[in-house]
């Protein structure tokens, strides 16, 4: 389903910005304002990225209001973070009032890397719309940044805010608030499980696309034995459901025990969860940057795609990326290529990622 969309934004997403273009320069002010909307509607992981920008728009521009304009898979993030108003264009009754919010916000952040129709909404609900440059796209904003991938993402997504003449920077991610409510089950059953051990957590599993980014499950179930044998810790997997059957034979690989919480919790209480772990180790894909914004310290596996770009941010943490391979994932062209796991995947080994993890537990 993904994929169809991906082609149906592509192709009928440069007919609707071809006719756009023309009229790019209405309503287009110079003043920053006080009214921001920031765009951010696929991937958990980069939701949790954009936060950082967030934080810096609130405190470069006082008493501004900031909404964010997204689809249902990543609300969460945002109804974890201090926003003024969340949009979601999955509900029918969100769009209608989208559709009355014409150039009404001062600025707009389009946060979508390649995504034609996040610049299209950008271009109807901003004075300003800010993007990435060097895409058909592109012709809808008003100012741009390049999307640099010498840097990390949270850099490239702070350039937005540094074209208005902001220079803002962070050292980490920003923390995903829970309530008391959300806190209550984990708790109970932190309490049942776990005792006195340091608790590394695994996610085995990707979301739907590039499973080329998936370390393999024999190597996981070995370095959970290790763990739990010459670490003394207990070990957690925390995945989606969807990956029931990768989680399922890492444990059947096991010699070992370990404390299976997939597909218990909402994902506000994974929020919580992860956070309660002492390392957290993760392919490169949501859990990974939750674990990073919740202050544990978080070991990334990397081959797909590069570290350079989307390393678990912040002092402390580890990415490990040892293919020779140029990198099948191109974020800013929409490039997601899977195959070859074995030759992105396969030169990190049991021995990398233990030594990672008695290194964190030194």
């Amino acid at each position: 389903m993904v994929r169809v969309l991906r082609v149906i934004d592509k192709y009928a997403g440069i007919i609707i910005i071809f006719f756009l273009s023309f009229f790019r320069h209405i309503n287009k002010t110079d003043n920053a304002g006080k009214r921001f909307l920031v765009i951010k509607l696929w991937a958990m992981g980069d939701s949790i990225v954009t936060l950082s920008l967030i934080k810096g728009i609130r405190e470069s521009f006082q008493d501004c209001t900031i909404d964010v304009l997204l689809r249902n898979r990543v609300i969460d993030v945002y109804e974890s973070y201090p926003v003024d108003h969340i949009y979601n264009i999955d509900f029918f009754s969100d769009i209608v009032k989208i559709l009355k919010l014409t150039r009404k916000y001062d600025v707009v952040f389009d946060c979508e890397p390649y995504f034609n129709l996040s610049a299209i909404l950008s271009f109807f609900l901003g004075k300003e719309r800010i993007g990435f440059a060097n895409q058909y796209r592109s012709h809808l904003y008003t100012k741009t940044t390049v999307f640099r991938k010498d840097q990390h993402m949270v850099q490239n997504y702070l350039d937005m805010l540094r074209v208005l003449g902001k220079q803002y920077n962070a050292k980490s991610l920003e923390k995903l608030d829970v309530s008391p409510n959300d806190k209550v089950k984990v708790d109970e059953f932190f309490a049942r499980n776990f005792h006195d051990k340091p608790v590394i957590g695994l996610t085995p599993g990707v979301a739907e696309s590039s499973k080329n980014r998936m370390w393999f499950e024999d190597r996981f179930a070995e370095l959970a034995d290790r763990l739990i044998d010459v670490s003394g810790c207990d070990v957690i997997i925390i995945d989606h459901k969807d990956n029931k059957e990768i989680v399922e034979k890492i444990i059947s690989l096991m010699k070992r025990e370990a404390i299976n919480a997939m597909g218990i919790f909402s994902l506000k209480e994974t929020f919580y969860l992860i956070s309660k772990c002492n390392i957290f180790i993760s392919n490169d894909t949501g859990p990974m940057h939750i674990a990073a914004a919740q202050g544990c310290r978080t070991i990334g596996l990397f081959g797909p795609n590069t570290p350079v770009l989307w390393a678990p941010y912040g002092e402390g943490n580890i990415s490990i990326y040892k293919t020779v391979l140029q990198p099948a994932i191109q974020n800013d062209k929409g490039i997601f290529k899977d195959g070859d796991r074995n030759g992105y995947m396969g030169p990190i080994t049991v021995d990398d990622v233990f030594e990672a993890v008695e290194k964190c537990l030194s």
